[in-house]
């Protein structure tokens, strides 16, 4: 779930674990603790820089503090997020899902793009042969499970191009989350639970899923015991969302 906070500082189009990549990239993206960074599903050029190094903000209740100024959110949190790291308690952003937290992280993350979410994952593993990689590849069935499931898309039929970002982290801490499909501070209508007591041992498989306001993305977030997967798939054809709930 630290992920999502990563996945949150990816982009504003896709969260890491928003509240992880984010929220701040909330684990469990809300994201990535870089799980808040977000990929945007209409545009193709990538700059790993940009959306996986997250500049260090202090979060204090409803405030999140940046060189960039001050923010206010509907939170209530304390904690430090910045370039591999995630130290965070209490409430995120309300308008990313309903999730709680209290954990604390050093992570590692790493950036590629595929035809499919598998080759994303080659693709890193080609460059960093990282054993947690192919945990993620066999769990990946049931990610794609789920998509199918929530939203009634075959995106292993219908993706067109992927992207994402994975995150291997060391910490420890609680998350808990319900994600019920209204729309995110991304774009996105995520649908799924998260909750993990991150230890060295190892836990069962943490999706969320949700289809881009524009009907021409969809952005799965997945966690296992010390990594995390925030990715977006770009759609052959656009799907229109039978209802869009808007937080």
């Amino acid at each position: 779930q630290a992920f999502s906070a990563q996945a949150r500082n990816l982009d504003r189009h896709c969260t890491f674990c928003s509240a992880h990549a984010p929220p701040d990239r909330a684990m469990g993206c809300g994201g990535s603790k870089a799980k808040d960074e977000v990929i945007n599903p209409t545009t193709k050029d990538t700059k790993t820089a940009d959306r996986v190094v997250d500049k260090v903000k202090v979060h204090v209740g409803s405030l999140e503090i940046g060189t960039d100024g001050v923010a206010v959110k509907p939170k209530f949190n304390l904690g430090v997020t910045g370039p591999n790291v995630y130290v965070m308690g209490g409430v995120r952003d309300v308008r990313d899902g309903v999730a709680v937290e209290a954990f604390g992280m050093m992570h590692k993350d790493y950036m590629s793009k595929g035809s499919t979410l598998v080759e994303v994952l080659q693709n890193i593993k080609a460059v960093e042969p990282l054993p947690v990689l192919d945990d993620l590849i066999k769990v990946m069935p049931e990610a794609i499970a789920a998509v199918m499931e929530s939203l009634k898309i075959d995106i292993a039929a219908e993706g067109a191009e992927a992207e994402g970002v994975v995150f291997v982290f060391t910490g420890t801490g609680v998350t808990a989350g319900l994600y019920l499909g209204w729309l995110d501070t991304k774009g996105y209508g995520m649908i799924g639970v998260e909750g993990q007591v991150s230890t060295a041992a190892s836990i069962g498989l943490s999706v969320r899923v949700g289809l881009h306001e524009s009907g021409e993305a969809v952005r799965v977030v997945m966690w296992l015991a010390n990594v995390g997967f925030d990715a977006v798939v770009r759609l052959k054809t656009k799907h229109h969302p039978e209802t869009v709930v808007r937080a």
